[in-house]
């Protein structure tokens, strides 16, 4: 058995373990107590919600090299999304925006998963005894089988929105409950032969672990679409919170950089560095939660839109544009720092 970890035992069984115990735990209260769901909402919304879209940025804006490489992510892309969602806005209204939020946000926080599991799967040597797209099929089957069961389920609401899903009969659902089931358990067996081998990598196997525990729990064991929903968007942003730090960390392991001191020097080993780190996030989101609801009243004011409110359709493009963003610059061949990051692993720890 090899350990295989992104960075080491202690930042790894954090990242795999304790993320989805600290999303596990906010989303179990609002289960047991639906009434402490606002409280949790929030608590989220405050400590990971803009904090994970301003850690994208620190691969977008941050560097001047980054500013040079993708010019059109940092100017044009916005205009077409704003666009983009104030037409689905005014055709569709709230419940549109958030049909395409939630639908979104299932595509993302999949992708992240399946990306998270391949960095883990280069940090094992490649695993040629397992089957890529076979994994990949796997990964998405739980999720897939979710999304089903929550549209047979026909949910009315949403985030205290009135919301919509296509309609799916339960015979699909249970026929992708069983495909999902066989494919799981042909991948526990081919742990347990690489076990026997002594070639089972235990990054990449508690993180699949982990990834199936979080989706299996969010959209088929929990009955309440919110609940579920706070599940996958806490693991979600603190991971990719936690990854960007990581990212940061390697990235500028020569030191503080001059053209981009702060996030460099913020970067640097060491506890309280991370906690920085961490805090500048939020100080960065505050001006975003405490600006962002009269800008939306001033927009409607000068568009005499009452239907769709301005703060959650720009609130919605700065998300969306963080989906697009971080599908492509993470991506090793938009980014050439991140062959730097995959092949330094040995020197941080």
């Amino acid at each position: 058995m090899t350990a295989a970890w992104l960075k080491d035992s202690c930042f790894d069984l954090t990242f795999i373990v304790g993320i989805a115990g600290l999303a596990g735990a906010m989303a179990g209260v609002t289960v047991l107590w639906p009434l402490l769901f606002l409280p949790m909402l929030t608590v989220h919304t405050w400590l990971f919600g803009y904090e994970h879209l301003w850690a994208t940025y620190t691969g977008l804006l941050a560097h001047p090299e980054d500013r040079r490489r993708h010019p059109w992510l940092i100017f044009l892309v916005p205009l077409l999304v704003l666009a983009a969602l104030f037409a689905i806005g005014k055709f569709s209204g709230m419940t549109g925006l958030y049909v395409t939020y939630f639908t979104g946000q299932f595509f993302h926080t999949v992708r992240q998963s399946w990306g998270l599991a391949q960095h883990y799967r280069r940090q094992a040597g490649g695993m040629g005894w397992d089957s890529p797209r076979l994994s990949e099929i796997t990964l998405w089957s739980v999720p897939v089988w979710g999304f089903l069961n929550r549209c047979a389920e026909r949910p009315t609401e949403f985030l205290f929105q009135d919301f919509w899903l296509p309609p799916v009969p339960k015979l699909a659902v249970w026929i992708a409950g069983v495909a999902s089931a066989a494919l799981w358990s042909y991948w526990f067996y081919t742990r347990i032969t690489a076990y026997r081998r002594s070639e089972l990598p235990l990054g990449h196997t508690l993180y699949m672990l982990s990834h199936l525990v979080i989706y299996l729990g969010a959209y088929i064991l929990i009955p309440e679409l919110c609940s579920g929903w706070l599940l996958v968007n806490v693991w979600h942003n603190v991971q990719y919170i936690a990854y960007v730090w990581m990212h940061n960390r390697r990235r500028f392991q020569g030191g503080v950089d001059s053209r981009t001191r702060l996030l460099s020097w913020l970067s640097q080993r060491g506890s309280i560095r991370a906690t920085l780190f961490f805090l500048a996030l939020v100080i960065l989101a505050l001006p975003i939660y405490y600006l962002l609801p009269p800008a939306g009243e001033a927009i409607d004011a000068l568009l005499k839109n009452t239907a769709v409110p301005a703060a959650v359709t720009v609130g919605l493009t700065l998300t969306f544009h963080h989906y697009i963003v971080d599908g492509i610059i993470w991506k090793r061949r938009h980014n050439p720092n991140m062959d730097t990051v995959f092949h330094t692993a040995e020197a941080v720890r």
